[in-house]
């Protein structure tokens, strides 16, 4: 292996680094594409969850929101989006209804998705 740099200490000492780049570097770049796809996953989901509650502030919500309870968000025939304590099961084959997905609000008031129509056909 190639010594690359030699470094004089106080008392006269010479040390020899060997030539690390070619092992270090695959590790390094290994660190940052790991790192890079984690900030990446972090900004999707932060993306996903700005989504979700932009979709929920701007639908009808005619009660107060108690966190930690989930509610539905629907859509109806003409388009309006609306938020109800009503589950999917609960209105039955009947309804007209298109359900959007199922949310928790937690304690800073954040929407959190728990079940969606969307996500369970991509899977």
């Amino acid at each position: 292996m190639d010594k690359i740099i030699k470094i004089d200490d106080v008392e006269g000492k010479v040390y020899e680094l060997d030539d690390w780049k070619p092992e270090q570097g695959v590790q390094v770049k290994k660190y940052f594409n790991e790192k890079f796809k984690e900030i990446k996953d972090s900004y999707e989901k932060l993306l996903s969850d700005f989504n979700w509650n932009k979709l929920i502030f701007e639908s009808d919500i005619s009660f107060t929101p108690i966190i930690g309870k989930v509610y539905h968000l629907y859509e109806k025939e003409n388009g309006k989006k609306f938020m109800s304590l009503i589950s999917p099961s609960d209105w039955g084959n009947s309804s007209k209804l298109k359900f959007i997905g199922s949310f928790k609000q937690d304690s800073r008031q954040k929407w959190n998705l728990i079940d969606s129509e969307l996500i369970n056909k991509k899977k």
